[in-house]
């Protein structure tokens, strides 16, 4: 095998190729590897096999024109008869011709404005006008106002409406003012409900009305009880629990007052995190 395999590797040097990796030697065979894939089996032009051909399309009609074409049933299809008539030498176009004709039936009347019919035998005869154009003219002419004259300036002084806000600028006012208000109301209400939100975050929200109103009566009805005890003291105070009895009345009295002030507001905000903690 080693000598038979020399002559090989002398003519590929001679030819200017390396050999390439024969697979069918035994795999036992190291031999190097070749990165330009050289061989002198490519040298041999390799047989050009031309690709398989598309099917040719065939319309559906094929048939039905090649038919048509050779009956010679449509020869003015595109382009129009071969051959015309040719007119006659006096056949020449005149006047109006091309002009189509309106034909008016007997029976329907022209549209043709007419003067109006003459007066009947025995008609009325018209009166005659007694009006003084001239006279009317003149009353017409004195009667009315006397017209500017070029370069001359109305007078706006005199208008009715002189010095006053137009209409539309009053409209465009008040719509102003009340896009505004809307706005600014708007912006209200969001800043309220922000900070109840913020509120109820923290635990404190907005004592009902009727809650508020049952907690005043029931403030006022123990200062009216409390003040008419307070009533029933004596004028001489002169031991030492009738001055502490007084003392402990009077400040009773004045915490219900702050409370009966504090409670005849409306929107009063109760926290309610600091009684359960």
């Amino acid at each position: 095998m080693a000598t038979t395999a020399a002559p090989k590797a002398s003519c590929a040097r001679h030819l200017g190729n390396t050999p390439t990796k024969n697979h069918n030697q035994p795999k036992g065979n190291n031999y190097p590897h070749d990165p330009l894939e050289e061989s002198v089996y490519n040298l041999i032009p390799e047989e050009y096999i031309p690709p398989p051909k598309e099917k040719r399309y065939r319309s559906q009609y094929a048939d039905q024109a090649r038919k048509e074409y050779v009956s010679d049933t449509k020869k003015t299809a595109s382009m129009g008869p071969a051959k015309l008539p040719v007119p006659a030498p006096n056949g020449f176009m005149k006047k109006r011709n091309g002009v189509p004709k309106v034909e008016i039936s007997k029976g329907e009347r022209d549209r043709v404005i007419r003067k109006a019919p003459l007066p009947e035998k025995n008609s009325a005869p018209i009166k005659p006008c007694t009006k003084n154009f001239i006279e009317q003219n003149a009353l017409d002419n004195i009667n009315s106002m006397a017209k500017l004259g070029k370069g001359k300036s109305p007078m706006y002084l005199t208008k009715k409406d002189y010095g006053r806000t137009p209409d539309y600028l009053q409209k465009r006012i008040q719509e102003i003012e009340q896009a505004e208000l809307q706005m600014a109301n708007h912006l209200a209400l969001q800043q309220e409900s922000k900070a109840r939100d913020d509120l109820e975050d923290q635990g404190i929200v907005v004592l009902p009305d009727e809650e508020r109103s049952r907690i005043l009566q029931g403030l006022q009805a123990n200062w009216e009880k409390l003040n008419k005890d307070y009533q029933k003291l004596s004028l001489t105070v002169d031991t030492v629990p009738k001055i502490a009895r007084k003392v402990n009345m009077e400040q009773q009295l004045k915490q219900y007052e702050e409370l009966i002030d504090r409670f005849s507001h409306t929107n009063i905000h109760v926290r309610f995190n600091s009684v359960y903690e």
